[in-house]
């Protein structure tokens, strides 16, 4: 089951507060330079970027040794970062300014998303058109959630709230549950199970937290110009994986999990491109890899309404643009 929302910022104080840094610099002798990237569940084609240059040799060609380190339910990838076990990550862009409002000393680097594949997941016989259709009905949902509150608190809709579980079971036995899920995952196998099935997704013109590329502090301070490579690497990766041939990729996921059918990969690539979810909307002037300073602070306002926040961060303070590519058109990324 796919990995809907990460443990609480607060367990990363915790951690932090009763650990030693363990160090993880990279390599600073001739060749490669080895790098750690912490990805937030088990391989999946919601990572396929990075395999992809992994694959296709774009970290080598930056000059980049990257070990993509997998995670799973107790990844703790912010941890992870900040205590020096990886050197980089992925997760919530969300999570990780509530984490820098605790005092967690990390830095936003990059979008691997312009949108959050997180949506509810429902059966057609009782379609949800817009989150404000979950008004009176039943929702399983991560708790703590920060659309949850965002939902309740700024939308003023109201449900019955369910704590979410890692199966589709419940959902499956009854055509008027409805869950959050990730769109490019859970429709696939209840389809699968035969279930007629839609979603929608989560994000909206009010909460449109990216997926985000992340490292500490200390890190970005000490090695910017590592920071940079891997992101334009990445970026390119992304970019190659949903418009190009994703097959050096998903080889790689395939053996890394029998689960990565060519069915379910393919799916899962179908759906980043149908809800826009790596390359954003051009509409907008979206593109892969971009953080934009208006939309980061229009979501640390977003929690600070709606009371996520233990203190008031500015965009400076959770992110740096300095490495977004220039190139607005995706295919260009990749040259």
């Amino acid at each position: 089951m796919k990995k809907l929302f990460l443990p609480s910022a607060l367990a990363v104080i915790l951690v932090l507060a009763g650990c030693s840094k363990q160090t993880a610099e990279p390599t600073t002798t001739a060749g490669p330079v080895k790098i750690k990237f912490q990805t937030d569940w088990y391989p999946q084609p919601e990572h396929g970027g990075y395999y992809q240059a992994l694959a296709k040799g774009y970290y080598a060609e930056e000059g980049l040794d990257v070990e993509i380190l997998p995670g799973g339910p107790n990844a703790q990838v912010m941890t992870s970062v900040a205590v020096g076990r990886a050197d980089l990550g992925m997760t919530d862009g969300d999570d990780v300014i509530v984490a820098i409002a605790r005092g967690v000393p990390l830095k936003m680097v990059g979008a691997e998303m312009q949108r959050n594949p997180q949506g509810i997941l429902f059966h057609t016989e009782h379609p949800v058109k817009s989150l404000k259709d979950l008004q009176g009905r039943t929702l399983m949902a991560g708790a703590g959630s920060t659309w949850i509150e965002v939902l309740r608190k700024k939308v003023g809709v109201e449900f019955n709230l369910l704590p979410l579980v890692g199966d589709l079971a419940r959902f499956m036995n009854n055509t008027e549950f409805v869950q959050q899920c990730f769109v490019t995952h859970e429709p696939f196998f209840a389809r699968q199970r035969g279930a007629n099935v839609g979603t929608i997704l989560i994000a909206s013109d009010t909460y449109e937290p990216y997926r985000v590329m992340f490292t500490s502090r200390e890190f970005l301070a000490k090695h910017p110009d590592v920071v940079g490579k891997f992101i334009r690497a990445s970026v390119r990766g992304w970019v190659d994986y949903v418009t190009g041939d994703p097959a050096p990729a998903n080889k790689l996921l395939a053996a890394k999990d029998d689960t990565m059918t060519p069915e379910f990969m393919a799916y899962s690539i179908k759906a980043m491109n149908d809800y826009q979810l790596v390359s954003g909307d051009p509409a907008k002037g979206e593109f892969a890899g971009q953080l934009t300073a208006a939309r980061l602070e229009k979501q640390i306002k977003l929690l600070q309404e709606v009371g996520v926040l233990d203190k008031p961060v500015a965009v400076e303070d959770v992110a740096t643009l300095e490495f977004i590519p220039q190139h607005k058109g995706s295919r260009d990324q990749t040259n």
